[in-house]
């Protein structure tokens, strides 16, 4: 399959008052046609911040250092802010991870999602529009659109108001699908019942997703394959399969640990919950070695030389770290 976006060598900072901090750093990796791909790490790692940016969605006072954002033979942080335009919500949509405040609480569930479709079908006569948006509630699984449509997003559970982002992020038929901690804040029965949404919408639309997550299970049942990140860099990059049964990197690990059931697939067994020690730093500017160190157990003084580069260990499978796993 080939290459349907590519991000190389992407830096960003945000600047907070006189001091400029990288949070992604040299972030480099592809994603095929049809393929749902998870970019996963604690908060803090970075990976809202590049979900963000491929639609140049971050504030104002980020800034983009260097690197490409490659879609259909164009770099999307050089085209115009129209050409842009047309592409988010049609080409490529987002759902964010707090529907409540990404719907506007002014207006009725049907009126948001006509004007997603106006803004790149403008020409759609008034019929087409009112079907156009019972026919994609009832896609996304919403019950009695007819009744749902004059609702307010206050009005509706947060599983409800879920399901209208992603009927907002669908109504345009695009090609990719970012879905930013999807099901984040719902309980396990509905979180379950998002999963099973995302994978209908892939198979029915034809969609390319990446999913964005700090929740292993979640990109279990999801993902054909993951992106681990931690201080703004990739530390991992392979298929599902080889990540949860052969992590060489020792933050992979960590977290496969922290969930039970996951790190019982890799090794066969079910072993203690465990909690990796410290915290992520709030940056890593002038920072000289493996951005793990100070958390991991495998550490050696080799590993504060210098910054392990991104390394292919096996067929596909890309590894950041001097000591892997083998």
């Amino acid at each position: 399959m080939a290459d349907l976006l590519k991000i190389h060598n992407l830096s960003v900072s945000y600047r907070a008052g006189k001091e400029i901090h990288k949070v992604l750093d040299n972030v480099s990796f592809s994603i095929q046609s049809g393929a749902c791909v998870g970019l996963v790490g604690e908060s803090g790692s970075g990976k809202t911040t590049l979900g963000l940016s491929i639609l140049r969605l971050l504030p104002s006072n980020a800034v983009y250092n260097s690197g490409e954002i490659i879609y259909a033979n164009k770099n999307l942080l050089s085209v115009d802010e129209s050409a842009l335009t047309d592409i988010r919500g049609k080409d490529i949509s987002i759902v964010f991870q707090d529907p409540l405040a990404s719907l506007d609480p002014l207006f009725t569930i049907g009126y948001q999602i006509k004007e997603a479709i106006k803004a790149h079908q403008p020409d759609m006569e008034k019929e087409q529009v009112e079907k156009t948006i019972v026919e994609i509630m009832k896609d996304v699984g919403l019950p009695d659109p007819i009744k749902l449509i004059n609702l307010y997003p206050h009005e509706l559970s947060g599983g409800m108001r879920q399901r209208v982002m992603l009927a907002i992020a669908l109504v345009n038929r695009p090609v990719i699908l970012i879905a930013d901690e999807p099901t984040t804040a719902l309980d396990v029965t509905i979180q379950a019942q998002i999963i099973d949404l995302l994978k209908q919408a892939k198979k029915h639309y034809n969609l390319t997703i990446l999913l964005i997550t700090h929740d292993l299970g979640v990109a279990y049942e999801l993902v054909d394959s993951l992106i681990i990140m931690y201080g703004g860099v990739i530390v991992e990059n392979s298929s599902k399969e080889e990540i949860f049964t052969k992590p060489y990197h020792p933050y992979t690990r960590a977290l496969l640990m922290a969930i039970p059931e996951l790190m019982e697939i890799a090794t066969g067994s079910p072993p203690r919950l465990y909690a990796i020690p410290g915290n992520v730093r709030a940056h890593y500017d002038n920072y000289v070695g493996c951005r793990f160190y100070e958390r991991c157990t495998y550490r050696t003084k080799e590993c504060l030389e210098k910054e392990p580069e991104l390394k292919e260990i096996s067929s596909g499978h890309l590894v950041r770290c001097i000591h892997p796993l083998v």
